[in-house]
């Protein structure tokens, strides 16, 4: 990510790829979901000799699909079954989402109807909006058919049985789809390089390949880059009720403490970023340890551990050679080198990291959950305080929490989701 004071400059297809990866997260076990739909989408585009914007486009909507997908669950049930009732609700989600960053909202419409029957979908919707959303329908459907497939087969054997594959999705699927995309996808599955790419080994590269040298910069002011970050930081939130608004709320929080610390504005922004963002390796975590109501063991907790790391992964991607990796990879790090991943001291932990983990405590246990109300300021400070007296949290940051208690209170209670 190159940046300015005033703008940030970031490869759109590469952010696409990004988030694309951190979706596939959800999945918990299958890794490639959406970046598969994405390829799919691709492939079928070239066979109806669309040109290489359109291609480019049903890439990029491919891979964001299920951007209104977070739970494992739910993940589940929309690759165990052909047709779902609960489909509709993150087709709704994902285009809430698109629209909210304006680079992605022109594949909005085509999301939301990713789930709609060719010969159910509104005359209102237009025909190329309406091929669009048939065609990720189409590539979604037939990777649960390929997964079923590799299920009991080698991965080679694809090629051995590339038809039977599609013949097992149109025998079960006759009339979800339009006539002329089935003709482009037996047109484009009867080629070997097809199966082969979907492969983990070839299918970033073939992405990768795909979106080219000529990938186009986003050019994002402040507003833009908080944009993508709220984006995000709703997918991540939306994985469970126990984080709903978590994210929004403590970047909320660290801005306003970097604030009463006298940061500049632009170390604020990317502070603020940095909250939004600081949860974004869970969606790696399963649901059932990010909604356990009691402790986690060992076993759950070695799970949770992870979540750094994950997230790293993805920022470094978004945004490389930025500071704030650093911030959000450590925010669980203590003073008395007792955190992780890294067991950090205070002579090794940054400033924001510590603001980070403040804010973090402060907002979870100032917020509703559904196994109780949320505490009152009194109850937080009172929790948080051992935490600081046993060398956890910084003394000095939390100290100007306890001075700005009803102020800090009134941010992180918050349930809206303004920016």
């Amino acid at each position: 990510m190159n940046s300015s004071p005033d703008h940030y400059d970031m490869a759109f297809g590469t952010t696409a790829h990004t988030l694309a990866k951190a979706l596939d997260y959800v999945g918990i076990d299958d890794y490639s979901h959406g970046r598969r739909v994405g390829l799919m989408s691709y492939r079928i585009a070239q066979a109806l000799s669309w040109d290489r914007p359109a291609q480019i486009f049903m890439l990029v909507a491919g891979m964001l699909h299920d951007i209104g997908v977070s739970s494992t669950s739910h993940h589940q049930k929309l690759v165990d079954e052909i047709e779902w009732e609960g489909a509709e609700l993150h087709c709704l989600r994902g285009e809430d989402f698109l629209r909210s960053f304006a680079p992605f909202a022109p594949y909005a419409p085509a999301i939301r109807h990713h789930h709609t029957r060719w010969n159910r979908m509104p005359e209102s919707v237009p025909r190329l909006v309406a091929e669009q959303a048939n065609m990720i329908y189409l590539a979604d459907r037939l990777d649960v058919f390929y997964l079923r497939f590799l299920a009991d087969h080698p991965h080679h054997a694809t090629l051995l049985h590339k038809r039977d594959i599609l013949d097992s999705l149109h025998q079960a699927a006759p009339d979800l789809f339009a006539a002329h995309l089935w003709d482009a996808l037996y047109d484009a599955g009867s080629k070997d390089r097809f199966w082969l790419e979907l492969q983990e080994d070839f299918l970033d590269e073939a992405i990768t390949e795909a979106i080219g040298s000529d990938d186009r910069v986003l050019h994002l002011d402040w507003n833009g880059l908080r944009d993508l970050g709220v984006l995000i930081s709703r997918i991540v939130d939306a994985k469970s009720p126990f984080t709903h608004y978590h994210s929004l709320r403590v970047a909320d929080l660290t801005d306003a403490v970097g604030g009463l610390l006298g940061f500049s504005t632009a170390r604020r922004h990317l502070l603020r970023i940095a909250g939004l963002l600081h949860d974004v390796g869970k969606l790696r975590t399963p649901d059932a340890i990010l909604e356990k109501h009691g402790s986690l063991d060992g076993d759950e907790f070695a799970q949770m551990r992870a979540h750094p790391m994950n997230s790293k992964r993805i920022l470094a991607a978004l945004f490389p050679g930025s500071p704030m990796i650093d911030w959000v990879v450590h925010h669980h790090e203590k003073l008395d080198g007792s955190g992780y991943p890294d067991g950090c001291d205070k002579d090794a932990l940054p400033v924001e990291s510590r603001i980070l983990a403040i804010c973090d405590i402060f907002q979870a246990l100032s917020q509703d959950r559904p196994y109780r109300g949320r505490l009152p300021v009194e109850q937080v400070l009172a929790i948080m305080q051992p935490m600081v007296d046993g060398g956890s949290l910084d003394p000095d940051i939390f100290a100007l929490v306890c001075q700005h208690p009803a102020h800090l209170y009134a941010i992180s209670t918050q349930e809206d989701t303004q920016k």
